[in-house]
């Protein structure tokens, strides 16, 4: 049977009809499937111990974006966040959702920041202990001394397993600590920081963003800012 000129036509039509349907699909945003992110801004806004929020969104693989805002009070004293800083970020080699030491994840929860180190000086954080790394310090993988910094001319002799903090340049010309693990719990993971990123588009379970990122992070933390790390 001949196909006739309406026909074809009606084909296209259809077909068209189902390619714009698959744009519209494909370009609705993943975020809009979890209220997560919004439950966590009312959630925190009233909040006396929370004045900043570190947002890291994973994007799958190794990618994420990172989002900081600082609160802000209206004039009829409510509150409200105000975003500062949107980058890329990367994350651990196999996602996020740590279980243990060695399994290569970040962290998923929200947690606080509990202190700043670096190979470089202070870049300007305040409210928060900043350390300016040494060979001497270390983050500890021994179970007496488990996910802490140490050092060596303290605790009597080199801690075995554990980071040598002044090796990992650029990464931590400047990092903060993610309070992953805050019970010290023996192989459940140590070393989980925010830091710069190196030269591999992945983390063995921190988060990095590039240095100037880092910086400008670093400027704006205080002891009441929140690092909240989930899906997007």
């Amino acid at each position: 049977m001949r196909n006739t000129g309406k026909t074809v036509r009606s084909g296209k039509s259809s077909l068209l009809l189902f390619i714009c349907l698959l744009v519209l699909l494909c370009a609705t945003p993943v975020s809009a499937a979890n209220p997560k992110w919004k439950k966590l801004k009312v959630k925190y806004a009233e909040k006396a111990n929370t004045d900043r929020l570190i947002f890291v969104k994973y994007l799958g693989g190794t990618k994420a974006s990172l989002y900081m805002f600082t609160k802000k009070t209206r004039s009829n004293g409510t509150h409200y966040w105000k975003k500062i800083l949107r980058c890329n970020a990367f994350v651990g080699m196999n996602g996020i959702g740590k279980k243990r030491e060695g399994d290569v994840k970040t962290p998923k929860g929200t947690f606080r920041l509990t202190e700043g180190f670096g190979i470089k000086d202070n870049p300007g954080l305040t409210g928060l202990k900043y350390t300016k790394l040494t060979g001497y310090l270390y983050w500890s993988g021994e179970q007496s001394t488990y996910n802490t910094m140490v050092d060596s001319r303290v605790l009597g002799h080199v801690p075995q397993n554990s980071e040598h903090l002044i090796d990992y340049n650029p990464q931590y010309n400047y990092a903060l600590n993610i309070n992953y693990n805050r019970k010290h719990i023996y192989k459940k993971g140590s070393a989980l920081f925010l830091h710069c990123t190196g030269s591999n588009p992945y983390t063995h379970g921190c988060v990095a963003v590039t240095e100037t990122n880092m910086v400008q992070i670093m400027r704006n933390t205080t002891a009441k800012t929140r690092i909240c790390i989930y899906e997007y």
